[in-house]
């Protein structure tokens, strides 16, 4: 069975904190929140995902490898890039003596957490407490300082190969913070068994410290003979999968055949709240469902009063009496689950 994939939308969002315009783009879950009240994690990649992770985040989410998820790559449009300056909070000494200067990071921080996030929540159903912010390299020791300094503005955090080169003191914060009200900060540490020894180093220490901390729920993980880039087309698997676990595994039951008359017995409108309703219809040897501002779907059964969208985390069970029009529908989806009541035959 395929799993389908969606398009990102492009957006080019200006930060008045920062100054500056950034190129974002979002990938919506597979199978998009439509539940009353329903929303979805959301998972914001810096670097623009180097032109891969997002893809492949979008991807996984439509499988049993993590739960669906709005994600957001954050990059720069062409020619605009500030990667260093919006990275570092402050200098930072390279293994070769040079310096990185850095020192904006405070207002990309500011743009990230106040304005870019916000942003998202309004424009799609995002959960705003089911964020993760996922960083590789320098981004990776970025992800880390955001940790120490703002731990509650995501629920999760991937730090991938932080460059603790640039600032060491990072290992002090990450020990000294503290829980809050909430949930521990999920964390994932990853790094390439075949890096230089200088990334090993900074991967390893920060993973220890990490771990030591009970205010985090924290996973490691060293991709053996991986280099500093060879590992991340694997790290969303790895990371997004720890952090993001699917709520419940998706099925694929054989289908089964029904009589006509079955079939049109689940046919009419189910309501599951003022704004979101269903209509079924027969099609051939399946059902057709429309739902409120979604496209059809194509329903195959399972069982007598069960069937599933193909590709998709959908799963709907009709109740009502053995013969005659069923009454209501119970929808699960990415975990969640409604019920509608039949409004029309």
């Amino acid at each position: 069975m395929g799993v389908a994939q969606t398009a990102a939308e492009r957006l080019v969002v200006h930060s008045e904190r920062v100054g500056r315009d950034f190129q974002i783009d979002v990938w919506s879950p597979v199978t998009r929140p439509w539940l009353p009240g329903q929303k979805a994690a959301a998972v914001y990649i810096l670097d623009g995902g180097y032109g891969m992770a997002g893809p492949i985040a979008s991807t996984l989410g439509g499988t049993n490898a993590m739960q669906p998820a709005y994600v957001v790559t954050v990059g720069y449009p062409p020619g605009k890039g500030a990667r260093e300056f919006d990275l570092l909070f402050g200098p930072g000494t390279r293994p070769d003596g040079t310096v990185a200067k850095g020192g904006g990071a405070e207002a990309f921080t500011a743009f990230l957490v106040e304005e870019l996030k916000p942003f998202i929540e309004a424009r799609y159903p995002a959960d705003p407490g089911n964020a993760v912010l996922m960083g590789h390299s320098l981004a990776g020791i970025y992800t880390a300082n955001v940790l120490t300094r703002r731990p509650d503005a995501f629920a999760g955090y991937v730090i991938a190969s932080p460059s603790l080169w640039a600032d060491p003191q990072v290992i002090e914060r990450l020990a000294a913070v503290r829980r809050g009200a909430g949930p521990p900060r999920r964390v994932f540490v990853a790094y390439g068994g075949a890096e230089a020894p200088y990334m090993i180093d900074g991967g390893r220490r920060v993973a220890r410290v990490v771990a030591a901390n009970r205010s985090f729920e924290s996973r490691s993980q060293v991709f053996a003979s991986e280099e500093h880039l060879t590992y991340y087309p694997a790290l969303a698997r790895a990371g997004l999968g720890a952090l993001l676990p699917r709520k419940t595994r998706i099925d694929f039951p054989d289908p089964v055949a029904l009589t006509p008359e079955v079939l049109g017995r689940y046919a009419g409108t189910y309501r599951f709240s003022e704004e979101r309703t269903m209509t079924v219809t027969v099609e051939g040897a399946k059902l057709r469902a429309t739902r409120t501002d979604r496209p059809p779907m194509s329903l195959s059964a399972s069982a007598p009063d069960r069937f599933f969208a193909d590709g998709m985390d959908i799963r709907l069970v009709f109740e009502g009496p053995a013969t005659g029009p069923a009454s209501a529908v119970t929808m699960q989806m990415n975990g969640d689950a409604a019920r509608g009541v039949r409004a029309a035959p």
